[in-house]
């Protein structure tokens, strides 16, 4: 069953602080007790040829060569989200994220859930300077 709590949320959001701190501000939410909720509200990364009219984009973690140059930097962000808990001090240290899936016989089976965002649907990504 899918579970992540408040500590393991806190070690995604203090990794990436540090790695990131002078590009990007994060909102790192948990989201009940199944999923967490990484969205970049503001850097200095021009993001508009994926978001769309609003400055929001959803990243899908399966299909990221749809984020074109970005790729790689989606790519370390995922990496943290599945990483971070098991450095951490929550439920997540030293098991690891993992997924068991299978949507062909409706089984999933999950560390816990993420996604991925760049703005929200109600306050675009701002591009700083």
């Amino acid at each position: 069953m899918a579970y992540i709590n408040a500590k393991d949320v806190q070690a995604i959001r203090n990794e990436l602080k540090a790695e990131f701190k002078k590009d990007f501000k994060f909102s790192v939410k948990k989201n009940q007790s199944s999923s967490v909720t990484v969205t970049l509200i503001q850097g200095k990364t021009d993001f508009s040829d994926i978001t769309d009219a609003d400055g929001y984009a959803q990243i899908n973690q399966y299909w990221l060569d749809r984020t074109g140059d970005h790729k790689a930097l989606f790519e370390k962000i995922i990496n943290i989200v599945k990483t971070a808990p098991i450095r951490g001090e929550g439920y997540h240290a030293n098991k690891g994220w993992y997924d068991n899936s299978d949507s062909m016989i409706d089984y999933f089976d999950t560390a816990y859930y993420f996604s991925v965002n760049v703005g929200s649907y109600s306050k675009p990504y701002v591009q700083s300077a």
